[in-house]
């Protein structure tokens, strides 16, 4: 399976390594086809309809996109976008949540994507979701030894702006679903370490097991 290293230019701080595709960054162009009903992030028929990616100071990084007479298309929903095998995908950070752009009578809405479409495009990552918390804490196992990716999907109306990881090891990137765990610990994501009714802190504790 194919791996892709980002790199975030300017507002991205790192890069990540994860089972996904060419991520859309800065002013590019992202292309549908009627015909087929297929987005692609190249040309592919003259009768394709061409979407230009603009960010914005001051838009919380979300990427917003315009049809050729300037109308806003898309946004502003998703931080980070990707096409695959004909869909347009995109990742909001700050919900921990996964999207689709459908097009249909010369408008495009965002669909959430499923949990099994969301496997499909992580195989290597255990999908944890924000309601399987108890009072904001969890506990995870990994095997002995090895590390073990998990990501974070938010099936509740919780949004979780401005939260980072500590250790910061466990999620380097601008993409705050996906983190990696080495060791046996505890991973506190939070907003600038803050734990209450506004911003509560989501507890992580990470346990090895020697038994499959």
């Amino acid at each position: 399976m194919k791996k892709l290293l980002v790199t975030f230019a300017a507002i991205m701080v790192s890069a990540i390594s994860s089972s996904a595709f060419g991520w859309i960054v800065g002013v590019q162009n992202i292309y549908y086809n009627p015909q087929n009903s297929t987005w692609s992030s190249q040309q592919q028929t003259p009768d394709d309809i061409r979407l230009k990616n603009k960010r914005f100071v001051g838009s919380g990084g979300f990427s917003e996109y315009y049809f050729e007479n300037g109308k806003l298309a898309i946004g502003p929903v998703t931080n980070v976008e990707f096409v695959n095998d004909g869909q347009f995908i995109g990742i909001n950070s700050h919900d921990l949540k996964f999207f689709k752009y459908i097009y249909k009578d010369g408008k495009i809405t965002p669909q959430l994507l499923t949990e099994e479409e969301i496997q499909k495009l992580y195989p290597d990552y255990e999908i944890v979701k924000i309601s399987q918390f108890n009072n904001y804490e969890i506990t995870l196992y990994k095997k002995a030894f090895h590390k073990k990716n998990f990501l974070l999907l938010n099936d509740t109306p919780l949004s979780f702006y401005k939260y980072n990881y500590k250790p910061e090891s466990v999620n380097p990137s601008y993409i705050k679903t996906f983190i990696t765990v080495s060791h046996p610990g505890k991973i506190v994501f939070s907003h600038y370490g803050d734990d209450t009714k506004e911003f509560p802190a989501l507890k992580i504790r990470v346990k090895n097991k020697f038994k499959d």
